[in-house]
């Protein structure tokens, strides 16, 4: 699997390469803590920046996608699983050449900025993000069990 790189441009907008390259996904926040949620008082850690984040989800292998993002804000949270989603469904696009179109759609409504001249609504765009997030996942998940059952039988085909 080729490594999905996020580029980023000087006003912290990202998006990935292949066939979202035309979308873009945004920061909603700016980090508003000096430190994150795990750190200790007495091990202090600095907030994640932008970039540091970013990094993390251009990792090679899917410790990226496992990556539960402990150490952020609910809405930087959103933001990350936004990212592994954004990724996720570029490799999905390549794997899956018949997948469902509306689904694949209607995540990329979510996952994604609005476009120039849309109306945007913060708290609207975050239960969309939220939702296009747990989407995908749950949609990875049922892919995962497939390619189980698939095996499965082609292992121990019934004998009906």
């Amino acid at each position: 699997m080729a490594l999905t790189v996020m580029p980023r441009d000087l006003q912290r907008r990202y998006w990935v390469e292949g066939a979202f390259r035309h979308r873009v996904i945004s920061r909603p926040t700016r980090p508003s803590a000096d430190r994150p949620r795990n750190s200790l008082a007495t091990t202090p850690l600095p907030y994640p920046d932008t970039a540091t984040l970013i990094n993390r989800a251009d990792a090679r292998g899917d410790d990226w996608y496992r990556d539960t993002a402990r150490d952020l804000s609910i809405r930087d949270f959103v933001w990350w699983t936004r990212l592994q989603s954004a990724r996720r469904m570029t490799q999905r696009a390549d794997r899956y050449p018949t997948r469902d179109r509306v689904l694949e759609r209607l995540l990329e409504e979510g996952i994604f900025d609005r476009a120039e001249g849309e109306s945007r609504n913060a708290g609207e765009e975050m239960s969309m993000a939220y939702s296009a997030a747990m989407t995908q996942r749950l949609l990875m998940r049922i892919e995962g069990l497939d390619g189980q059952v698939r095996t499965s039988y082609v292992e121990f085909p019934c004998s009906c």
